[in-house]
Order: structure tokens, then C-alpha cells, then sequence
């Protein structure tokens, strides 16, 4: 049985048929998460033989939950939840040749991406690196789409010598772009029939919205091999367009599952009464709404709370402000820190965020920090650590030596293409034709980095020949087997910040996970265990506090041209805002900006002169009042 008061939306759901295909369109805060776990609880329920079902979702952080849940029935057959992304990984590495990727299979992570995928590939396409990433876009967008996709600005010479490029360097170098996988999946269930590792009797997807057209194909794919689809979501939270995500998905699921049951979760569990009538009015403001679909309801024993539109004179008033918000709310309030977020529209280059994390922290409140993961992975120590042990799995591992030569005085990118064109032209991995061409003495190579490359090889070869991955995970886990081979000769030992989350992700490890499976998850679930588990005030962008819930919210800059931005879909943009309103439980307030002439001036649109609050507030709820008035009549 379910461990919490369910609703009457909520029992229906429970009573469903685990061998029909499903859509449970659910609102924000309405128990969705709870509910799929306790379907799967209660379908497997007395049954003599436990169907046997994947949940797939879309934060990595909350998997570890949703797997304690669903080990929980002795019958349950069900595997760790995972994203779309490591589940098209695990059934490419159960099937070796299918996809059509170079193996072994390998994602560069953020770092490597950025000191050696990125600048190297602009260097052979022949294009500057800011180029290179419109180019990548649209190649991505091809995947996610399933169709042609063409940027205006990038002219059909310039494209072909860069598809050129790519793949001759995505053979050089090893490497998958994450975009790929789940167009990797769908070309191997296509072509194969016979792929082990598919033999669910159910599939069931949360957030259902954010899937992108090659998502749904994968998802159509399975289903014609007996499997049902439950499909989980919300619309009306569809907010990923740039990986060519749309609302229709789930709005047509009915029609690409002809029979499915439907089911709606309309009452939050979550939020305020007045957060949600405030949320809702922009919400149904969309012209494109279903004018006979229900709005999200608040449930009966949840409070009022408290909302307000605050404005600025200008953004160092409205920095300020913020700064004087979180601190009420922690002192006079009693809110956590870490139960406030404060969202921003955009954020390039700290244009917002820096000065109020300065105002929030001259108060002596702790701000979190986003890019705690990034900045433990490009730690010198930490990041030598870890391609060293890449090349412990697999001695010829191409990114893992580029990004060691790199690290090493007195190499730089002239001895990185000395390598590659030697690779390329033999069409074989950097990684080997370097050894290759260590043991022939690098011939040619450039003036003065041919000694120090010599040096680093010969100190890592020996190395990696006296020591050897384990057969099977250790016992206390890869982590614990990292930090105990750590420390002593070649590997340094790693920060007490990397220690504690391999201690994390030692807990949330799929079962048989090898070590490079292992190491390929350290940023991604490093960087949603950070967001999930902050200590401070976490100040981020609109799109990255999706699926979070907290008990404060302060949306900043909630200004035309900044929200919405010029020249975008109005559907978005509304929806992204109905989002990050929703993310609160008892408080929401809204601050703008009467004009700007600092570094945010230019922000949505050039010499705007006098601001307005956005257009999606106009006519609403809240009428917007003075911000400093505000605080001084509520606070003192």
C-alpha cells in the first residue's frame, strides 16, 4: 500500500492495468514521482510472477530514491530508474556493434570537451570554436528532430567540411557526443530484432514532455516489441525546446497508443493557494490552451501563502532587494537557506547573479555554488587522477592521453596535431599511434615537446602494466577502490570534496557497473546530487530549477525583452515562467527592474529606456508595488 493520503486522481491511477499503455498528464506539485512509485508497488502486489519494468526519468539525482521504493517488494523486478541518455548507454553496451558508435563507448566529459574535443575539431574543420558549437547545434538537432535541420547562417561548404571533419575526428579521438545515443538506440532497435536487455513487460517514462521526437521513436519501438508505455508529464512544463523537445508528445499520446488509459493528477500537493492562482492565470493566459482543460487546484489543508511584484529603482536596488528578501525569510521566516531559490531568466557571464550572491553573502547567509562539480573536476590533481585511471581501463584511450599531454609543461596543441594528422592518416586512434610512435622514438616531432612527451609515457606505461582494474566492483564500491589505490606513485590523491562524492555515487551504483561506466558518471550525477543537496541559497537559472521544490522562491528580472526575450516562442516562455513560479511552496515574489544602466542594461534588448514588468503578469493576481515600500511595511 501507498505511504501517503492519496487523492481520488491518485487511487485511479493505482487501479490501472499494467499490460495497457498509459498517459498521466499531471500538474506541477501533484504527487506524480509518489504515484509511479506506488503503481509499481501495487501492481506487483500478490502477483506470482512480478512483471518486470524500467522507470526512465530525467534527474539523475532522483534515482536513488525511486530505487530504495522499488526494492522494497521481494517479487519486484524492476531496475534502477535512469535517464533516457545511460539507458540507450546500457543496451549499446549489451549489444556490442550495434549503434554504430566507436568503441570502447565513451562521452567526453565538460573538461575534456573543452580542452581537447572542442578546440581541436574547430582547428581541423577550419573554423573559430564559438562556429564550431552553431555547427554541433545543428548536427544535434538533426538527431533530436528526425528531420533535416538547417541553420540559415551556415553555408553548405562550410557544413560539409565540417561533417567531413567530425567524423573523421570522432574516429581519431573515441568519442560519442551525448546527443547521439538516443538516435544511436533507435538505429539498433530498427535494425536488430534480437537486441538483448529489452524484455520489459512495461516501460515507464517520467516527464514525458521533455522527450524529443527521436525519444518518442525509441519509445514506439519498444512498444511494438510487447512493451507497454506508462508516459508521465505535463505540457504545460515543456520548456527544452533546444533539444527540439515540444509539448505535442504528450498532448498526442493517445493517438500514438490507440486504447491507452488516461489519467489526470490535477491537485498539488505543493503549492500555496495564492502561488497557484498566480501561476495560473499565467498559465491559461496562453491563447493556445485547451479552454476546456482543468487548472491546477490547490489541495484543501494546503495554506494561503505569500506572493508579491516588487519594483526597483534599478538592478544594484533590485540586487539589494533579493539580498534583503532571503534574509528575512531566514531570520524573521525561519526558511532554510537552502529552501530558497532565486531564479533568473538568463544569466551570461554572472551578468545577474554576481551581484546579488555578493548582497546575499554580505549578510552572512551561504550561497551555494553551481559549479562546485566543475571546479572539483578541473582541479589539477583530481583531473590527472581520473584520465589515468580511463587509460587502467583502456591503455589506448585517445582522450584520456590528449588530455595528460595537455597537462604537461611544455606540451601544447602543436605536439596534439603532430599526433593526430599521424593518426588520421593511418586511420587508427591518437591513443595508439602515440604509443606508436613512442616506441619509435616520436620522430619528428615538434622542437623541445618530443623529451617531456617521451618523459610522461614512460612514467604511465609502467604503471598501468603493474596495476589492474578488478573482474567485479570491489566491495566498498569503485570509489572506495579509487581513494585506496590513491595517494602513492603515480596517482595523486584526490580532494576531500571528490572523496566525499565518490562515497555518494558508491551508493547509487547500477548494479554490475564496470569502472568506466563508473567514471562516466562522476559529473553528470555529481552535478544534480549538488543541485538536489545544497547547503546555501541556491541562485540558478529558470530551466536548470526544473523538477526541484523548495519553500521560497524569488524570480528576478521579470521584465519584457528579459522574460519573455525577443524574437521566441511566447508558449515557452510562459510556460518557463509557470515552471520556476510553481517551484514554491509557501513563498513566491517577483522583483523587476524600472530601467538598468549597469551590466544588465543590454539585457533582452538595446537602449530600452524605462522597463515594464513582463507581459505575462499584466491584469493578473498580483498587482506589482514598490520594492523597498514592501520591505519596510512587511518586515520593518
Amino acid at each position: 500500500m501507498a505511504e501517503f493520503e492519496l487523492t481520488d486522481e491518485q487511487e485511479a491511477v493505482l487501479e490501472h492495468d499494467f499490460a495497457l499503455h498509459a498517459r498521466i498528464l499531471a500538474g506541477p506539485g501533484t504527487g506524480k514521482s509518489t504515484t509511479l512509485v506506488a503503481l509499481i508497488s501495487q501492481l506487483l502486489q500478490g502477483k506470482k510472477k512480478a512483471p518486470r519494468a524500467r522507470l526512465l526519468t530525467f534527474t539523475r539525482a532522483a534515482t536513488a530514491e525511486l530505487a530504495e521504493k522499488l526494492s522494497k517488494h521481494p517479487a519486484a523486478l524492476v531496475e534502477r530508474p535512469s535517464t533516457i541518455h545511460s539507458f540507450a548507454i546500457s543496451v549499446l553496451l549489451r549489444n556490442t556493434g550495434a549503434g554504430d558508435l566507436p568503441r570502447p563507448l565513451r562521452i567526453a566529459d565538460d573538461w575534456e570537451y573543452a580542452n581537447v574535443v572542442r578546440p581541436t575539431l574547430a582547428r581541423r574543420a577550419g573554423v573559430h570554436q564559438r562556429r564550431l558549437d552553431r555547427l554541433v547545434r545543428e548536427l544535434a538537432a538533426n538527431w533530436e528532430s528526425l528531420r533535416r535541420e538547417r541553420d540559415p547562417e551556415i553555408k553548405a561548404k562550410e557544413r560539409a567540411r565540417f561533417m567531413g571533419a567530425w567524423r573523421e575526428h570522432r574516429g581519431v579521438y573515441g568519442y560519442t557526443l551525448l546527443a547521439e545515443l538516443p538516435n544511436a538506440l533507435r538505429g539498433a532497435l530498427r535494425d536488430h530484432p534480437a537486441l538483448k536487455g529489452l524484455n520489459y513487460d512495461a516501460l515507464i517514462v517520467d516527464e514525458y514532455q521533455d522527450l524529443n521526437a527521436c525519444d518518442l521513436e525509441v519509445l514506439r519501438l519498444l512498444a511494438e516489441r510487447g512493451c507497454s508505455i506508462i508516459g508521465a508529464g505535463d505540457d504545460e512544463q515543456s520548456i527544452y525546446s533546444f533539444r527540439k523537445a515540444a509539448p505535442e508528445g504528450i498532448l498526442r499520446f493517445l493517438d500514438d497508443y490507440p486504447g491507452a488509459a488516461d489519467y489526470p493528477l490535477s491537485v498539488t500537493q505543493r503549492c500555496a493557494k495564492r502561488i497557484v492562482e498566480w501561476a495560473n492565470y499565467v498559465i491559461v493566459g496562453d491563447p493556445d490552451r485547451d479552454p476546456k482543460r482543468p487548472v491546477l487546484t490547490s489541495a484543501a489543508s494546503t495554506p494561503d501563502g505569500e506572493v508579491a511584484l516588487l519594483a526597483f529603482s534599478g538592478e544594484g536596488g533590485e540586487a539589494r532587494g533579493v539580498g534583503a528578501l532571503v534574509e528575512n525569510l531566514v531570520v524573521e521566516e525561519e526558511v532554510p537557506p537552502n529552501e530558497i531559490l532565486v531564479l533568473l531568466r538568463g544569466d551570461y557571464g554572472g551578468l545577474f547573479s554576481r551581484p546579488i550572491k555578493r548582497d546575499i553573502e554580505s549578510r552572512g547567509i551561504e550561497v551555494s555554488d553551481p559549479d562546485e562539480v566543475d571546479r572539483m573536476l578541473e582541479n589539477p590533481d583530481n583531473r590527472w587522477l581520473l584520465e589515468v585511471l580511463r587509460l587502467l581501463v583502456y591503455q589506448n584511450e585517445s582522450i584520456a592521453w590528449a588530455s595528460l599531454l595537455l597537462m604537461t609543461d611544455g606540451i601544447g596543441p602543436a605536439f596534439i596535431d603532430y599526433v593526430y594528422d599521424r593518426a588520421r592518416r593511418k586511420r587508427i586512434g591518437f591513443g595508439r599511434k602515440l604509443l606508436d610512435l613512442h616506441a619509435g622514438g616520436l620522430p619528428d616531432a615538434p622542437h623541445g615537446s618530443g623529451p617531456r612527451a617521451r618523459a610522461l609515457i614512460d612514467t604511465i606505461l609502467p604503471w598501468l602494466g603493474s596495476n589492474a582494474v578488478p573482474d567485479d566492483i570491489p566491495g566498498g564500491g569503485w570509489g572506495a577502490w579509487i581513494v585506496s589505490l590513491a595517494g602513492t606513485g603515480l596517482l595523486p590523491e584526490p580532494t576531500d570534496e571528490l572523496q566525499a562524492l565518490f562515497k555518494e555515487l558508491d551508493s547509487l551504483a547500477e548494479p554490475a557497473q564496470d569502472l568506466g561506466r563508473y567514471l562516466g558518471q562522476i559529473q553528470p550525477l555529481g552535478k544534480d546530487l549538488a543541485m538536489a543537496r545544497s547547503d546555501g541559497v541556491r541562485v540558478m537559472t529558470m530551466t536548470g530549477a526544473k523538477g526541484l521544490t523548495v519553500q521560497a522562491a524569488i524570480l528576478v528580472a521579470l521584465e519584457d525583452n528579459i522574460i519573455p526575450r525577443p524574437d521566441v516562442d511566447l508558449g515557452e516562455e510562459r510556460r518557463l515562467l509557470y515552471v520556476a513560479m510553481t517551484r514554491a511552496r509557501t513563498f513566491l515574489f517577483g522583483t523587476w527592474a524600472r530601467r538598468r544602466t549597469g551590466p544588465t542594461a543590454r539585457s533582452g534588448a538595446a537602449d530600452i529606456g524605462l522597463r515594464h514588468h513582463t507581459q505575462f503578469l499584466d491584469g493578473g493576481p498580483v498587482a506589482s508595488e514598490d520594492g523597498p515600500t514592501f520591505l519596510r511595511r512587511r518586515w520593518g
